[in-house]
C-alpha cells in the first residue's frame, strides 16, 4: 500500500490544454501569423502542437501574457479525478503535487479547482531553480516525509515524469488521459498505465 501519492498537474490532474491552444492562437493572430489549425481539441496531438509552436520570443511573450490573463473557462479537473482524490483521503493516504508550472500559478489553480482537497505539498517551479526531471523539485517532498521510497508513488503522463521517478528511484504510474504517447505507454519502468483514475486506487 502506498502512503503518499505525488501527482503531476497539467495532463494528470487537470486539463489545461484547451486554454493553452486558444491562448497560443490568439498570440499568433495578434502578430499576424498562421494559427495552429485544428477541428476538435480532443483530437489534437500534444506532441504535434509543441513541435509546431513558434520560437519567436516576442510571440511567446504575448502568449504567456494572454494565457495568464485569460479566464481559463476550459481548465478543469479530468473526469473522476476528484473522486479519486477523495477516496485516497478517505484511506488516509497523503497527497502532493509536483509540477513544472510556476509556483504561484500552481497554488492558485490547485486551490481553485480542488478547494477541499488537503494536498500536503504543492511544489511548482521557482525562478532560478531546476525543472523536472531534475530531482531537486520532487526531493522537496520526498526529503520531508517519513515514508520509505517504496511507499511513495509518482503519477504523471509524460516521459519526463518517468525520468523524474527514475532519478529519485521511486515507482511511477502513467495516465493515458493526458499528453502522453506510445513511447511513454510502452516504457517498461512504470508500475501501471492507467486508463481511468479509479485504477490508481489499486497501487
Amino acid at each position: 500500500m502506498k502512503k503518499l501519492y505525488i501527482f503531476d498537474f497539467d495532463g494528470t490532474l487537470v486539463n489545461t490544454f484547451h486554454d493553452t491552444v486558444l491562448s497560443y492562437n490568439k498570440a499568433m493572430q495578434k502578430h499576424g501569423l498562421k494559427e495552429y489549425d485544428y477541428t476538435n481539441i480532443d483530437e489534437v496531438d500534444y506532441d504535434d502542437f509543441i513541435e509546431n509552436m513558434t520560437h519567436d520570443e516576442e510571440v511567446l511573450e504575448s502568449y504567456g501574457k494572454i494565457y495568464q490573463n485569460c479566464p481559463k473557462k476550459h481548465t478543469k479537473a479530468y473526469t473522476e479525478v476528484q473522486q479519486l482524490l477523495d477516496k485516497l483521503v478517505e484511506k488516509q493516504i497523503e497527497l502532493a503535487i509536483c509540477s513544472n508550472r510556476e509556483q504561484g500559478q500552481l497554488e492558485e489553480y490547485t486551490h481553485k479547482i480542488f478547494p477541499k482537497t488537503p494536498f500536503k505539498y504543492i511544489i511548482g517551479y521557482v525562478h532560478g531553480e531546476s525543472y523536472k526531471p531534475n530531482p531537486e523539485m520532487i526531493n522537496k517532498i520526498i526529503d520531508n516525509v517519513p515514508y520509505n521510497d517504496d511507499e511513495i508513488i509518482y503519477v504523471g503522463d509524460k516521459l519526463e515524469d518517468i525520468t523524474t521517478a527514475k532519478n529519485v528511484e521511486i515507482d511511477v504510474a502513467i495516465v493515458t488521459w493526458g499528453q502522453g504517447n506510445s513511447e511513454v505507454y510502452n516504457d517498461e519502468y512504470p508500475v501501471m498505465i492507467a486508463d481511468k483514475p479509479s485504477q490508481l486506487l489499486e497501487l
